[in-house]
C-alpha cells in the first residue's frame, strides 16, 4: 500500500503495519487506521480516497494520549515508487498527518 500526500506527492509505503518513506526510513506504524510517528505521537488516521491513501489528522479534534514508542522494524526493500497523483482538497480542519 502507498502513502500520499494531499498535495499528491508519494511519501511512503506500508509494510506489515508499519509505515515507511519512500527510501524505507521507518516513519511509525498503524492501528486500527489510527497512525502513529515513530516517536509515539498521534500522526493522523489511515484514510482511502478514490484508489489512493492518505494520513490526515482533524486538527478541530483532540488527539489520543501519546504512545510507547515501538522499536524500529528492520527496513525492507521499498518498492518501486509509483507516480505522483492528482491533489486532493481536505474537509476544513484537515491537515496532512507526514
Amino acid at each position: 500500500m502507498f502513502i500520499f500526500r494531499s498535495n499528491g506527492n508519494y511519501i511512503g509505503f506500508v509494510h506489515n503495519n508499519n509505515i515507511f518513506s519512500r527510501d524505507g526510513e521507518y516513519l511509525g506504524w498503524i492501528e486500527n487506521s489510527i497512525v502513529w510517528g515513530r516517536d509515539g505521537n498521534f500522526r493522523g488516521q489511515l484514510k482511502q480516497i478514490s484508489n489512493n491513501y492518505y494520513v490526515l489528522n482533524n486538527r478541530l479534534t483532540i488527539p489520543p494520549l501519546p504512545r510507547i514508542p515501538k522499536i524500529a522494524p528492520l527496513p525492507p526493500l521499498p518498492p518501486p515508487p509509483p507516480l505522483n497523483t492528482l491533489p486532493i482538497m481536505l474537509p476544513i480542519g484537515f491537515v496532512d498527518g507526514f
